[in-house]
């Protein structure tokens, strides 16, 4: 059973999973666009009556079915060996499928059998790429693959197995065609996001609720879902997590149109979207479509009328007959409803693209691709002045992009990329036959550019984005502030930088004015007016520092250590600080040579010291993460801003720039949009 099986199966023993012919049915489970499929055992019996097989309980079934072919294809014994593939399959053949699972079960069937003809050795005439021997992967050393074994790998698990050296033109061209739908299809959730937060602002979330009943429609292949009433709690919709996995989930289903390759099924696309248009046309001239119960609400009904009770009684048992499904709906909520229609159709259509008749961007192109195996998706050198590149892992195992060294090896099912300094570990589940519908890009640091990296299968994709003062700079500014907030020898280091902001703008220094009583002023202001008063200090010393030679500044900071009677310790410290932020150069993150320090990491949200540092993408859910043994938590306040909690410390708000003094340093957490990068600063010593 591949990782994917194994998070979605119910809690069982190892020792008692069941498999075909066990005896032990899955019941069915109410499922939603924002709720997982348990994919657990079942059996297969001729007695179960019809009525038992729900539409939840078959689609369980299908997906089973595609995690036991992805494990025979990968090279692995499906759950309950072959033999209870071979039940399964007869199983879902004689099931009343239809829509989206009867197409799943059709497309997952084809592949088994274009595996089971290649395994025998006759040649198929199916789509291209079925049968097409991959590579098991093996141990490797730092960015080449090692030598491996064959394997057929057409639907396997980690697309890593797939993209070894000697690819033929249509596998590289399948998996750079994955790539950039997985490339298009991020931009087009980023856009959901965005949607989700507007659409969180209506105060009876009416286009939400809609979102969610064409959602459920177009996963069951019918219109009997009605749109949710305001407020209703089996919904949450008004949890922005949940929200936002709605409308990203809608998306997801319009992007789906685009993953089969036309040559597989000509006018699929075609005939997709157009199921998509007719889905919001009929909830928006159907929002309440008959309960399924609704005749029998009705019989029990008249048999209360029929009963020899008083009128008070009768009109309670019939009241509470009707609470089953609920009072009729309103006709301004139907007008609502249709208004909340016309805002998803124009939501929808601004994702098809153009050349599909809607109003959204187009594909990109394939990307042309450093250590490609094809000569004509080749890119002979990276292009420092574009902001993408697209490499290969599998070919190589180093490269120089935008001024820093890239470096990457394998690192069990996926690949540690170091950038200049900082590593980060990324994985795939994507496949030659279909994108990661999981995979998402990871914010990285191109020197002082934001950016995201991106893995499908082998080939890594980054995208640099431009700003006007990337994160790492934000951070060193945070550095040189957090020197300033250290509150050890009555604030020495900020009447250190007072007293040389006062010898650059006037040639003396006013000694009274950066004497230990001046002080006082600074113990007793608030966090945040001491956060701005240092922050404007520093800004203030650094324009000055720009505009005079290095020597000068020298002499400033020495002037000032001996007004203040600071150490030298002191001096060197603050300084030096501060020409990190003016020369991106001399910070430690852009020598290249240096030791990679980990950043990113699957379930490593710690800070254990200086120089180490996290980054992180907020998106509404609270995030914790342990700065030094203290543990630091970021959430949303009543006014919506990003406030960031201490255990024992009043809650304070980071906006972009925020430094927290503890014992002995600083917590510095920086952010631009929803990223966010958390470090640490130690106090300076003697």
């Amino acid at each position: 059973m591949n990782q994917r099986e194994s998070e979605r199966a119910p809690s069982q023993s190892a020792g008692a999973s069941p498999s075909v012919g066990s005896g032990q049915p899955v019941p069915g489970q109410a499922s939603g666009p924002s709720s997982g499929h348990s994919s657990g055992s079942y059996r297969a019996e001729s007695s179960w009556s019809a009525n038992s097989r729900t539409e939840t309980y078959w689609a369980e079934l299908v997906e089973l079915y595609e995690y036991k072919v992805s494990d025979l294809l990968a090279g692995r014994s499906p759950r309950g060996g072959k033999r209870s593939l071979g039940d399964l399959r007869d199983l879902l053949l004689s099931a009343p499928l239809e829509g989206v699972l009867l197409r799943r079960f059709g497309q997952t069937d084809r592949t088994w059998k274009a595996h089971l003809r290649t395994r025998s050795g006759t040649s198929g005439s199916g789509a291209s790429g079925h049968g097409t021997p991959g590579y098991a992967a093996g141990q490797t050393g730092p960015g080449m693959a090692a030598a491996s074994t064959p394997a057929h790998s057409v639907w396997s698990g980690p697309a890593t197995n797939n993209t070894l050296p000697g690819l033929s033109v249509n596998n590289e061209q399948s998996a750079l065609e994955g790539l950039r739908f997985t490339v298009w299809r991020e931009g087009v959730r980023l856009q959901a996001r965005a949607q989700t937060q507007f659409w969180l602002r209506e105060p009876d979330l009416v286009t939400l609720r809609s979102a969610y009943a064409l959602s459920v429609n177009l996963e069951r292949g019918e219109t009997t879902m009605a749109v949710p009433r305001s407020g209703d709690p089996l919904a949450s919709l008004g949890t922005p997590s949940v929200a936002e996995r709605v409308v990203t989930g809608l998306a997801d289903q319009v992007c789906a149109a685009f993953v089969e390759p036309p040559a597989h099924d000509p006018g699929a696309r075609q005939h997709a979207l157009l199921r998509l248009r007719e889905a919001v046309t009929e909830l928006s001239l159907n929002p309440f479509p008959r309960h399924p119960d609704q005749d029998v609400v009705e019989a029990r009904e008249a048999a209360a009328e029929r009963e020899q009770l008083g009128p008070d009684l009768t009109r309670t048992l019939i009241e509470g007959i009707r609470a089953e499904i609920g009072p009729p709906r309103s006709a301004r909520e139907r007008l609502n409803i249709r208004a909340a229609a016309e805002r998803l159709t124009a939501f929808i259509e601004g994702i098809i693209p153009v050349s599909e008749n809607g109003h959204g961007p187009e594909l990109p192109a394939l990307a042309r691709t450093l250590y490609a195996s094809v000569p004509r998706f080749q890119l002979p050198a990276p292009d420092d002045g574009g902001t993408t590149l697209t490499v290969r892992l599998s070919g190589g195992s180093q490269a120089h992009w935008r001024g820093l060294s890239l470096r990457w090896k394998r690192a069990g099912e996926g690949w540690l990329v170091a950038i200049g300094t900082l590593e980060y570990r990324l994985t795939s589940r994507a496949t030659s036959h279909r994108p990661d519908p999981e995979a998402a890009p990871i914010a990285v640091m191109l020197g002082d550019v934001n950016g995201q990296a991106l893995l499908h299968g082998d080939y890594l994709y980054l995208s640099a984005r431009q700003n006007d003062k990337g994160l790492l700079e934000l951070l060193a500014l945070s550095r040189a502030v957090a020197l300033l907030l250290d509150p050890s020898g009555a604030y020495l280091n900020l009447r250190l930088a007072r007293a040389a902001a006062q010898r650059f703008r006037d040639g003396r220094i006013d000694a009274q004015s950066v004497s230990v009583l001046s002080a006082e002023r600074y113990s007793a202001a608030s966090p945040e007016a001491l956060l701005t008063f240092a922050r404007k200090g520093v800004e203030g010393l650094l324009t000055r520092m720009r505009q005079r030679p290095p020597h000068d500044s020298e002499y400033v900071f020495q002037a000032a250590t001996e007004a203040v009677g600071a150490g030298e310790g002191h001096q060197s410290h603050l300084l030096s600080s501060l020409r990190r932020v003016l020369n991106p150069g001399s910070r430690p993150e852009a020598h290249p040579d240096s030791t990679p320090r980990h950043v990113t990491e699957l379930g490593h949200m710690r800070v254990s010291g200086p120089g180490e540092l996290v980054m992180m993408e907020f998106a509404g859910e609270p995030l914790t993460i342990e700065v030094v043994g203290r543990v630091v938590t970021l959430r949303l306040d009543y006014k919506g801003d990003l406030a960031v909690i201490l255990p024992g410390a009043p809650a304070a708000i980071l906006r972009e720039l925020l430094v927290i003094d503890v014992a002995a340093g600083g917590i510095l957490l920086v952010r631009q949009g929803g990223r966010i990068v958390v470090s640490y600063e130690p106090h300076v010593q003697g």
